[in-house]
């Protein structure tokens, strides 16, 4: 084997270009990894994409930290969500199930909604706005999203359990009855047991939906259009060293 290593590298990348293609046109391929050492890596215990004045960011929790970034480099993290969040409730400061994040006043701050079991916290980086309080289910994953503006604003959540969803307003927290199992466009994979997803908003595809699954992320737009299909630790290679499990 060792006689075929010239010019390997530039066919193996052709390879991996191609998979990726293939995932986002046909929606139920497996998309290629990166060329790592093989270690095994962490699922994200929760993780949400915002857009904050047409910048894409994300947030990301792993046990007792958090880590904050963009598509091209860490912001934020890892660290601590004790540190970063010294009010919250223990329970909240690691291992949460999932995370939604919407914009509250001014300046786009970020208002967090968590959820662990069958609670449910409130809180901004100043301090907790509501909870912890009881949730009638608890969620593989959360997504908040704002609607309107003015005194009809409201907060729309997204949320998954099991191989089901639903779509609340404000602290109505309600238990999912719709089936993913009827997006048909969904490769089999992601039709139940998500680890989080993420709806946001933009110009050029209305409404956007990401949701994550061991280590592959899917988005879709409108109509189930599959926008991209892809690993994380190739979209992300950064986190690579943080959630590789030692």
């Amino acid at each position: 084997m060792h006689g075929n290593h010239v010019g390997s590298r530039p066919r193996r990348r052709w390879l991996i270009s191609l998979l990726a293609v293939v995932a986002v046109l046909g929606g139920g391929a497996v998309p290629a990894s990166a060329d790592s050492t093989g270690a095994a890596l962490r699922d994200f215990d929760a993780v949400t994409t915002v857009n904050e004045r047409n910048v894409w960011k994300h947030m990301a929790l792993i046990g007792d930290q958090y880590a904050i970034y963009n598509d091209l480099r860490l912001i934020e993290g890892p660290a601590s969500i004790r540190q970063k969040w010294p009010f919250l409730p223990e329970q909240f400061t690691h291992d949460v199930d999932s995370a939604g994040i919407s914009f509250s006043g001014p300046g786009f701050r970020w208002r967090h909604t968590w959820t662990k079991g069958n609670q449910a916290i409130v809180f901004e980086d100043s301090g907790i706005i509501s909870g912890p309080f009881a949730i009638p289910t608890p969620y593989d994953g959360i997504s908040d999203l704002n609607i309107g503006s003015g005194p009809t604003a409201r907060v729309r959540h997204f949320a998954v359990r099991g191989g089901l969803f639903t779509f609340f307003d404000g602290l109505n927290f309600t238990i999912p009855t719709a089936r993913l199992a009827d997006q048909a466009f969904l490769p089999e994979r992601f039709k139940s047991d998500l680890d989080d997803v993420s709806l946001e908003i933009e110009n050029s595809e209305p409404t956007k939906f990401s949701y994550y699954k061991d280590n592959e992320r899917l988005i879709f737009g409108s109509g189930g259009r599959i926008i991209e299909l892809v690993n994380l630790d190739v979209k992300w290679p950064f986190l690579n060293s943080w959630r590789t499990i030692t």
